[in-house]
Formats: structure tokens, C-alpha cells, sequence
């Protein structure tokens, strides 16, 4: 909300001031970043202190960590061309969550409102958790994580042992390590 006199222009200067004395217009630039992908270096809360700052220039270390996040998955044994659209929205929303830890690193996670004499939480807080659930998701369509791996697995059992009842393996060679499961 907009103050209409100057002098509540003034207090809402000074209070912004009060809480950003280095950058007053500060933003995490997160929706921006989930909509286009990109995030521009002038927007960015660490571009003080960054050693690839470049005006102009898009993020680097997030596009860097994106593509990590993305071979890494892809190189997974199970992990098909076809489930590379959904490691790279797993990859986007991590890129997202380390966008959101950086403005929190620097912005804090509370905003303390001394007028009103309170505290409360940054609103990006709950797009960092919307961020987090959607990741633990993803990862879990994925087969990522001990117990989708371990889902992974007992559904690769039950394959052998449906084969064995149907009598498909005629060499019996499936049949190895599998004597648990005639329980």
C-alpha cells in the first residue's frame, strides 16, 4: 500500500531504510525465476559479494547448479530419455530453492516489524516449502531417495517372481538369489 502525503512517503522511506540500509528495493527475484528460468545478476542479493557478477547477465551458478542437478540424475542407471522433462523441473525447483536459502542468508527468514511491535515470516517462506514438497515429490516419481529406491527394488522382485510362476524363465538363470521370496 501506497502512503498518499510526503510525509507518509517519508516514514515508509525510513522504515524501508531501517531494514535494508544497503538495498532498500531488494527482491529475491524467485517467481520471476520460476516462470522464465532465468535470473538476472542485477537482481540478485548476493551481487555485492559475487564473483561472476556481470550487469546484464543471467545467474550463472544457478544455470551451473541446474545443469549438475540435471546430468547427474540423467546418469542414473534406471533413469529413461524420456523422464528427462520431469529431472528438469526437479532441477528448476532445486535451482529455486537455493535462490530462495540465498535471499533468506541475507534477508533472514523472519521480518521483524518494529511499528507494529511483531514478527513474522517472509512470505517466500511458503513458496520455499511449496518449493521443497514438489522437490521431495519429484524425486520420489523419480526413484530418488532410499525408500522410492527400495519401492524400486521390490517392484523389480515382484517381476522376477511373477516370471517364475508363469514359468517364462526356462533357463532358470532369474531364479538365483531369489529363494526368499518361496516363503
Amino acid at each position: 500500500m501506497s502512503a498518499k502525503t510526503e510525509e507518509g512517503k517519508a516514514k515508509q522511506k525510513a522504515a524501508l531504510m531501517e531494514h535494508r540500509v544497503d538495498a532498500p528495493n531488494l527482491k529475491h527475484g524467485v517467481p520471476g525465476f520460476l516462470q522464465s528460468g532465468l535470473h538476472p545478476c542485477v537482481k540478485c542479493v548476493k551481487q555485492r559479494t559475487c564473483d561472476r557478477f556481470k550487469k546484464g547477465a543471467d545467474c550463472s551458478y544457478l544455470a551451473e547448479f541446474q545443469q549438475n542437478v540435471e546430468e547427474r540424475v540423467m546418469d542414473l542407471d534406471y533413469i529413461d530419455d524420456q523422464d528427462l522433462m520431469m529431472v528438469q523441473v526437479l532441477a528448476k525447483d532445486m535451482a529455486a530453492i537455493a535462490l530462495c536459502e540465498m535471499y533468506f542468508s541475507v534477508e533472514g527468514m523472519v521480518i521483524h516489524d518494529k511499528r507494529k511491535k511483531q514478527l513474522s515470516s517472509q512470505p517466500l517462506v511458503s513458496t520455499y516449502n511449496e518449493l521443497k514438497r514438489s522437490v521431495r515429490e519429484t524425486m520420489k516419481a523419480l526413484g530418488i531417495g532410499p525408500s522410492a529406491r527400495a519401492r524400486l527394488k521390490m517392484d523389480q522382485v515382484n517381476v522376477v517372481k511373477q516370471i517364475n510362476e508363469l514359468g517364462l524363465d526356462e533357463d532358470k538363470t532369474a531364479t538365483e538369489g531369489t529363494e526368499f521370496l518361496d516363503d
